[in-house]
């Protein structure tokens, strides 16, 4: 279970109390910047949670500056959520749940709903609100708004139950499909309760919706750095390049090595980089590692490099069972004379600098002619369903492959959620792009429900 921040630091408390003095308007820009951040706005909603008042400045009602107001979204409308319901439209209101720590019992009802904002931050927003706090319960009933016109409608983010996980896709679903509408993303909080039974918001960069962009800026980027080493030293792949992985969807986990993988302690990747002139993939669905840098649970070890696709299913053992290129064929001269008509039969170059230069070398070389598409990197076979301890980026489709990929790299990331807790997007490959963008993400293309 998460651990969610009870307190917050002084200079947010001292701007809830501006936020919520009689010159909130005044303060509108400050709230509307904090509001635009996910983090804070969980903090912010745990703050309110803790707070409890006699009455609110110019005597409002408790819950204009204390306690969350949230709605729980109906199983069949996430998509426009703040339409008003049957209900409200007979009876002129719509109800929330007044959520506080003072009444612990009260949880939102529902795996996905909707926060409101506070009566003073909605008035400093421009989005005033009239409501009443329903007598004898832990409700309060606000007006009718204009559903038409949601960008005006006092909503501070949509949360998800941490507790199941899938509820992330609906939330995502809500959270698009405001975005369609107004282009603001609402921030995607999880709730939960705390090791003392309180409700508690949390915020997680990576189960935004709009995240996959950022990520896939980030492999770009590492497609485009051909240094040959990394600042420490160590071999490129530490920091550059993008580890790929092409593979089935099935009655199997696509992060577990097959059983011909942890037979010959070799699972098949492909590097991409800008110098490796790779074109294809092997299938047209799979995953993607983070650098070899990357601080994991389970760290991966690359043991051999064929430049070429080697065939290497089934073999004893993945990375000597052509034998290795060092000493009498570690250099392009001499790799060449040993393999220029036959590439695919390679022996098995070492991880180091040298041998990636080597195999960038090869793989440039115009005597040489690759008959697939694509390299085929050895990492060592890990043990099967660890993948939550992996550095899996991201599950991608090949958008050049005939038989598509998309469906099964929605499996991939449902499957992911499912078994581990952990949302990661799907992206667009295009291995052939000439501008160096080979990923690309689009929110359709995310599973939702």
């Amino acid at each position: 279970m998460i651990a969610f921040k009870r307190t917050i630091p002084f200079w947010m408390s001292l701007l809830l109390l501006l936020a919520i003095s009689a010159q909130a308007r005044d303060m509108s820009s400050l709230r509307i910047q904090l509001r635009q951040t996910g983090e804070q706005t969980a903090q912010v909603l745990n703050f309110r949670l803790s707070r409890t008042v006699a009455e609110c400045p110019g005597a409002k009602p408790q819950f204009y500056c204390s306690g969350v107001l949230v709605r729980s979204m109906a199983a069949g409308n996430p998509a426009t959520f703040w339409k008003l319901s049957a209900a409200a439209q007979q009876a002129g209101a719509e109800r929330f749940l007044w959520l506080r720590d003072a009444a612990p019992k009260v949880a939102p009802q529902g795996k996905v709903g909707y926060v409101f904002l506070d009566g003073f931050s909605a008035i400093a927003q421009g989005k005033p609100y009239s409501a009443k706090h329903i007598e004898g319960g832990w409700e309060v009933a606000i007006d009718n708004w204009n559903d038409q016109a949601p960008a005006g409608v006092a909503i501070e983010a949509v949360y998800y139950n941490y507790a199941e996980p899938t509820a992330l896709l609906r939330a995502h679903n809500a959270q698009r499909a405001f975005f369609d509408v107004t282009g603001e993303w609402l921030p995607v909080l999880r709730y939960a309760r705390d090791e003392d039974g309180q409700v508690r918001f949390g915020f997680n960069s990576m189960e935004q919706l709009y995240y996959g962009y950022t990520v896939a800026a980030r492999l770009n980027a590492r497609y485009a750095d051909i240094s040959p080493n990394c600042p420490d030293g160590n071999p490129p792949y530490y920091c550059s390049g993008v580890l790929v992985r092409g593979t089935r969807a099935g009655d199997f986990h696509a992060w577990n090595p097959s059983d011909s993988s942890i037979k010959g302690n070799g699972v098949s990747f492909s590097w991409f980089r800008a110098d490796q002139l790779i074109s294809k993939t092997i299938i047209g669905q799979g995953l993607v590692m983070a650098p070899m840098s990357a601080p994991v649970a389970h760290p991966l070890t690359l043991r051999c490099i064929y430049p070429f696709n080697a065939g290497t299913s089934g073999a004893i053992d993945m990375c000597t069972f052509r034998g290795l290129c060092t000493p009498t064929k570690n250099t392009l001269e001499k790799w060449v004379a040993a393999y220029r008509t036959t590439p695919t039969t390679s022996c098995a170059i070492d991880p180091d600098v040298e041998g990636v230069k080597l195999n960038t070398a090869i793989r440039n070389d115009k005597r040489v002619v690759d008959p697939h598409g694509w390299n085929e990197w050895m990492i060592a076979a890990w043990p099967q369903d660890i993948g939550a301890k992996l550095p899996i980026e991201v599950f991608f489709h090949n958008i050049l492959r005939a038989e598509g990929g998309l469906p099964e790299a929605r499996f991939f990331q449902r499957d992911y959620l499912n078994t581990d807790s952990r949302y990661l997007p799907v992206l667009r490959f295009n291995p052939a792009a000439i501008d160096m963008n080979i990923f690309s993400y689009l929110p359709q293309d995310q599973s939702v429900d």
